[in-house]
């Protein structure tokens, strides 16, 4: 049987690294900040729930982004026009390259999750499937694509 960690444990080791990720993958720093300890504090709710599952890591990281997707919405709704997408600073992009930061923020949000997800944070191909909702073949076209359009961005620079 998996040991269930208490909620204070999970905290302490998932809060940095969804941070990053979440930072990678919506290219703004404040905003992922506030999103992450919203899906925590809703995870909190639910641990009993949350702990079960193979990734929990993976449910916070998803309601983390279905916020930020709610609150982009919200925000263009309410200015009838695209939101300038703010660069994250040095302390959460965490690839030490700015030449990868560049060309990552380049990507459309979806195929940044999902370099984020497998390469920053390690994750199998299934586990990012179920944190993001969708099948695992959808994950791995995306990442096909993130990886070829990263390849031809880096070429450029």
């Amino acid at each position: 049987m998996r040991r269930v960690p208490d909620f204070e444990e999970f905290y302490g080791a998932a809060r940095p690294r969804l941070l990053r990720a979440v930072g990678f993958t919506i290219d703004d720093r404040d905003l992922s900040v506030e999103m992450v300890d919203e899906a925590l504090s809703r995870a909190y709710a639910k641990w009993a729930m949350v702990a079960q599952m193979a990734n929990p890591d993976g449910w916070v990281y998803r309601v983390a982004m279905n916020l930020a997707r709610n609150r982009f919405r919200r925000v263009r709704l309410e200015r009838r026009r695209p939101l300038p997408v703010e660069r994250a600073p040095d302390d959460l992009q965490g690839w030490s390259d700015p030449t990868i930061a560049a060309a990552l923020a380049q990507l459309p949000v979806e195929q940044r999750a999902v370099v984020v997800l497998r390469f920053h944070l390690d994750w199998s191909v299934d586990a990012i499937a179920v944190a993001l909702g969708v099948p695992p073949g959808t994950v791995k076209s995306r990442l096909h694509r993130a990886l070829e359009r990263l390849e031809s961005l880096l070429e450029e620079a």
